[in-house]
């Protein structure tokens, strides 16, 4: 019996154990493929990234009449300006932003024209300067320049510290010392004639701020605002602008407005106040004013 049981403990440890085989025989474990990895972890963050972002249908702009270029993106570099069946929607017809104030207080776009014969007689300064723009008071250029009344300026920032509001007229930009200056310097006598001449006539601060920034006021400079010939306001763009120094003046088109050697025909000031006044009417030619001398 003792026999027995030894030699079955010895068959027993030298048995191996069943945990022993079951890690001996076990397959070893499989380890994912690097590229496989990456393209999860690539795709992951893909995912993560679109959860976040706009929808696709809702990057695209909605404004209307916008040529789309190649890229899908609005084209703001097309200089063709839109021209829709209704001229009230085509952007070369819009106002600009002085017109818009000026027509905003007048009550809308068609009041104003329909209240301008009322306000007239209630203004000193229209009523004054409507006879010169008729051509009425028969006076000639020097004469009609010496009364001419300029621009309403408002007072802008600089009359908070005054106590004025900035919409408070601060005054009117006169043409006295254009006037005087070609008194003095003898052009105003090549004037005396029948012509007729065009004037672009510079206010009072544009003549200023040349002498400011450029130095003393000569014939050849106030010969540049003269034109032989009598040419609208309307007409400025395709007539012939050479000065009475013969020099030649340039004309460009921009921001919907007229520009003569930069200087704006017809320009719009702020507030309910007059504007540059334009196609006044002479015995001898026609006035239009401008904000900026031409020498500059």
């Amino acid at each position: 019996m003792a026999s027995a049981k030894i030699h079955r403990l010895r068959f027993a440890s030298s048995a191996p154990s069943p945990a022993l085989c079951s890690h001996n025989t076990r397959d070893p474990p499989l380890l994912p493929n690097p590229s496989t990895m990456k393209l999860v972890l690539v795709s992951a963050l893909v995912a993560s990234a679109a959860a976040f972002s706009p929808a696709a249908q809702f990057g695209r702009t909605t404004a209307l009449n916008q040529h789309i270029g190649s890229g899908g993106m609005a084209d703001t570099r097309n200089p063709d300006a839109y021209q829709d069946e209704d001229p009230r929607k085509s952007i070369s017809a819009a106002p600009s932003f002085e017109e818009y104030l000026k027509q905003r207080a007048g009550g809308g776009g068609a009041a104003p024209a329909a209240a301008a014969p009322a306000a007239a007689p209630a203004a000193a300064a229209p009523a004054a300067a409507a006879p010169a723009a008729a051509g009425g008071s028969g006076g000639s250029v020097m004469d009609t320049l010496k009364s001419l009344q300029g621009p309403g300026q408002v007072w802008g920032a600089d009359g908070i510290a005054v106590g004025k509001e900035e919409s408070d007229l601060k005054g009117y930009d006169n043409f006295g010392k254009f006037a005087a200056l070609l008194e003095s310097t003898g052009v105003a006598a090549e004037l005396a004639g029948a012509g007729p001449f065009t004037i672009f006539a510079p206010t009072d601060p544009a003549l200023e701020s040349y002498e400011t920034m450029r130095g003393p006021i000569d014939a050849r400079v106030l010969k540049m605002h003269i034109v032989p010939g009598m040419i609208a306001s309307k007409d400025v763009s395709s007539a012939d602008l050479t000065s009475l120094g013969g020099e030649k003046l340039t004309y460009r088109y921009a921001v919907r407005k007229h520009f003569v050697n930069d200087a704006i025909i017809g320009e719009k000031t702020f507030g309910p106040f007059s504007d540059y006044p334009v196609d006044v009417a002479c015995s001898n030619g026609v006035i239009h004013s401008v904000g900026l001398c031409f020498a500059m």
